[in-house]
């Protein structure tokens, strides 16, 4: 899809004391997604000397670029109940971490914008509630970005590369949850990212619940259903079964079997045996 279908764009980036790590990645994305509309700074709290620095450098290049003066700048401050987060080194401090960047995304999201999410800056902390906040709200479009920098431009702390310079935007693989189940949508209602957790949650276990009652009741005859509850809700051997049911061992084998090849197709898997088949229906009847 062209950058044209897809506009407009916004990049997300985490900032720690090293300013350059937000205009590396901007100057790189800006030279590819010519879409992008926006900045925003996810940082700890601005009055404590490191990123105070940071963000007037910031500020002083939005002043100087002409590329940047048409972009939107936005900060967010990672603030706690007590306040700002001087640096994410306690419980409460990753989870106001996580609830900014989710903030930040989804603020984002709703405007139907793609986003371009750069965990680089800060600490490492930031870069993991990063990944989460991808998983939970990124579609195809969107894109989880890692800055890499050598030689003389990342010893030297240049604002700017040249052309010569050493410089990468890698992008992250993300395994999104909108690609598992159709839930983005009520996902990006959610304003905490744990009631998005939690509502992301029950609808994957009420698509999965959905999808074992398909196979059982569906997918399988009549005969096969006997012989699966016997093995899965019971753990009777197929002696066991053939016996409950007046069968022979051999029909039971050969039910089971047929089973097996059902399972294997409509899960999508490359094996299933006895205690896959266990394992993969194990939740259709504990709650029957």
């Amino acid at each position: 899809m062209s950058d044209q279908a897809i506009a407009p764009s916004a990049l997300v980036a985490t900032l720690g004391s090293e300013p350059q790590v937000v205009t590396l990645t901007l100057d790189l994305l800006l030279a590819r997604d010519a879409a992008l509309c926006e900045v925003v700074v996810v940082h700890t709290a601005a009055a404590q000397e490191p990123i105070a620095v940071a963000l007037r450098t910031l500020a002083q290049e939005w002043g100087i670029h002409a590329a940047y003066a048409r972009l939107g700048f936005r900060r967010v401050e990672i603030c706690a109940e007590d306040g700002p987060v001087a640096d994410v080194d306690t419980e409460s401090g990753a989870a106001a971490t996580f609830r900014a960047l989710y903030g930040a995304v989804v603020q984002a999201k709703r405007q139907n914008r793609r986003v371009h999410l750069s965990i680089s800056g800060g600490r490492k902390t930031m870069s993991v509630y990063g990944m989460t906040v991808a998983q939970l709200l990124f579609d195809r479009e969107d894109r989880l970005w890692h800055l890499l920098s050598a030689g003389a431009l990342l010893n030297e702390r240049r604002l700017h590369a040249g052309p010569t310079d050493d410089v990468r935007l890698v992008p992250i693989p993300v395994l999104r949850w909108s690609a598992l189940s159709p839930a983005l949508p009520e996902v990006l209602e959610q304003d905490d990212p744990f009631q998005a957790l939690r509502r992301q949650e029950q609808i994957q276990a009420q698509a999965s619940r959905r999808q074992l009652v398909i196979f059982v009741e569906q997918e399988l005859t009549a005969a096969e259903r006997q012989v699966v509850e016997c093995v899965v809700r019971e753990g009777w051997s197929n002696t066991q079964v053939a016996e409950h049911l007046h069968k022979s061992e051999r029909t039971i084998a050969h039910q089971l079997s047929a089973v097996y090849d059902k399972a294997r197709e409509y899960f999508g898997l490359d094996e299933v045996g006895r205690h896959r088949l266990a394992a993969l229906l194990s939740d259709y009847y504990r709650r029957r």
